[in-house]
């Protein structure tokens, strides 16, 4: 009897489509009046545990290697809808693991090719205003190295290294490198070298 009711295993597609309503929840309802407490840790931890299988499917594990199909799913997917919008917007919302876990998967979704295209790139262009929120987010040291390193990845594509030297945005930089905390100066002076260098 037991057999009957396995559920069927999850396609990274159906992880990434969980992982977006997580997001979306998240997005709404962490931290506001009246959310009940109890279902906003439920939701947190599936959340967690989703980006987690994401950054498997991206990375394999100990034993596997990523396999090339369900990292293309998983490309296709995640940038079928606002799903890169939605985990760096809720970065600063989850906790420090889901934050390392979230900056994995955006690293890596910057390299995966789907038809000899990549999708980050092309979705990048078409949402600048994301590479701003990136940049802004030297300002906040609980995010800063978070979104350091998922910015110096984008900026892997030289479109957008451009992008982010000839907006207001380079100016800031000057004011980053000198921030106090050695830790986040040092991080936005590598990502000020990385962008002069790529663009």
């Amino acid at each position: 009897m037991k057999g009957l009711f396995k559920s069927k295993p999850r396609t990274p597609a159906d992880v990434v489509r969980q992982t977006r309503e997580l997001l979306i929840y998240v997005d709404l309802h962490a931290g506001s009046r009246g959310a009940d407490p109890k279902r906003e840790e439920e939701k947190m931890a599936e959340l967690s545990k989703n980006i987690r299988d994401l950054k498997c499917i991206l990375y394999g594990n100990g034993e596997h290697e990523p396999v090339t199909e369900a990292c293309v799913q998983l490309t296709q997917e995640f940038f079928r809808e606002n799903t890169l919008r939605l985990l760096i917007m809720c970065v600063p919302k989850v906790n420090l693991e889901t934050r390392k876990d979230s900056t994995q998967v955006v690293a890596n979704l910057q390299r995966q090719q789907v038809n000899s295209r990549i999708l980050a790139s092309e979705y990048l262009e078409a949402n600048k205003d994301l590479l701003d929120t990136l940049i802004s987010g030297y300002e906040d040291t609980e995010v800063a190295l978070h979104y350091g390193a998922m910015l110096r990845e984008c900026i892997r594509h030289q479109s957008i290294a451009r992008y982010v030297l000839e907006s207001d945005h380079m100016k800031k930089f000057f004011d980053y490198i000198q921030i106090p905390n050695f830790d986040i100066a040092s991080d936005a002076s590598a990502t000020f070298k990385g962008t002069s260098d790529k663009a």
